[in-house]
């Protein structure tokens, strides 16, 4: 048996009910009517305030040309590096030739965020962010969705993009890559600073790779410091005062909802600052005032640590050595740093208890990524 759905083949997950065979894998994506599947003639120009890098446009080229010759595609590009916009080119010659395309994110906030450029640049596009709190209107020209969404869009995308194939919760989902797969009928193309080794040695998968922002400065090398925890408060402390007496904004990362909501309680007497955690109501608005300096200091778990652009912030991580944060998890948190061209540097502090084999990967992968 293989579920219609999913793709899953494991017996186990199959029970026969009153209306026939269901797989309970996915039970819970559905009840959704099909899409329509007709194709409308669009206008896919697009526009840029900015001119991509010369390796940018290369990559950009090349990404364009695999994807019409309907080969999948892994492109690695370091946080910062534009993933986002090299994908353009590649839309609009989806859509010139009547394509469907759709763009799958792990995270609500990051498919508002994408979204939003897309319809800035896409100006003639109907572009639709699908998510949890915007399921009213679930097509358009462009489709932005979380993975959790692509079940209402079964064999209806020629061309997939699958934005941070490595992140939670699409990372050793078999539903979700499963609804994933079944969503498309043509290339896949996945974008990623910090792909698994699943995905790199995939044979099937052409693999472009980007090592430099378009700002051209390195990216931020992590400071690590190691001790016992009445050390760490007290170094941390005064690392986060100088950054504030600065002016600068802070990006507090914690392993855990618990630590988050505790530290919020203490740092808000002291500091204009703000929390963030998965249960948090009022993320949107809160993300949307910390950017535009209402706080100056965030306080959140690993919610934030793609996707995200922030600029002048800094980075404080507590117990980057706890298990929470893996090697790609670091990656990606200490590449909130220096992603805007007028701020391109910044610091990064990883605070430990002890030495973990996760920050030390992190460091040598950003090091070996700036030596490129």
């Amino acid at each position: 048996m293989r579920c219609s759905r999913c793709l899953n083949t494991d017996e186990k997950f199959f029970y026969r009910g009153s209306n026939g065979w269901y797989c309970r894998k996915c039970v819970k994506f559905q009840g959704e009517d099909e899409l329509d599947q007709q194709t409308n003639e669009v206008d896919p120009e697009y526009y840029l305030n900015f001119s991509l890098t010369n390796k940018q446009a290369e990559i950009s080229h090349q990404l364009t040309k695999h994807v019409r010759e309907g080969q999948s595609v892994l492109l690695e590009a370091v946080c910062g590096a534009g993933k986002t916009e090299i994908i353009f080119e590649m839309i609009a010659d989806n859509l010139r030739n009547g394509k469907k395309v759709g763009i799958s994110i792990a995270r609500r906030q990051v498919v508002l965020e994408i979204a939003e450029r897309l319809q800035a640049a896409f100006k003639n596009l109907k572009v639709v962010a699908v998510c949890q709190g915007h399921t009213k209107d679930v097509n358009g020209d462009l489709i932005v969705c979380t993975t959790h969404q692509l079940y209402r869009y079964r064999q209806y995308f020629d061309t997939l993009v699958i934005d941070e194939p490595d992140a939670f919760p699409f990372k050793g989902n078999s539903t979700l890559q499963g609804i994933a797969k079944n969503s498309c009928r043509g290339a896949f193309v996945y974008l990623t600073a910090t792909p698994d080794d699943e995905l790199k040695n995939n044979k099937s998968l052409k693999k472009l790779y980007l090592s430099k922002r378009p700002h051209g400065h390195d990216l931020c090398v992590p400071d690590v410091l190691i001790g016992p925890k009445l050390f760490l408060i007290f170094k941390g402390a005064l690392w986060l005062m100088e950054e504030l007496k600065q002016h600068k904004k802070v990006l507090l990362f914690v392993p855990n909802k618990k630590t988050g909501r505790n530290l919020y309680q203490l740092m808000k007497i002291f500091i204009n600052c703000c929390h963030i955690d998965s249960e948090s109501e009022d993320r949107d608005r809160v993300i949307k005032d910390f950017k535009n300096d209402k706080y100056d200091l965030c306080i959140s778990t690993s919610v934030l640590e793609r996707g995200i652009t922030i600029s002048n912030v800094q980075v404080l991580v507590w117990l980057a050595d706890s298990g929470v944060f893996d090697e790609a998890a670091l990656t990606q948190i200490a590449g909130r740093v220096g992603r805007n061209k007028n701020y391109p540097d910044g610091e990064c502090l990883f605070l430990c208890n002890s030495r973990q084999r996760s920050v030390e990967h992190c460091i040598e992968s950003i090091v070996r990524a700036n030596n490129d």
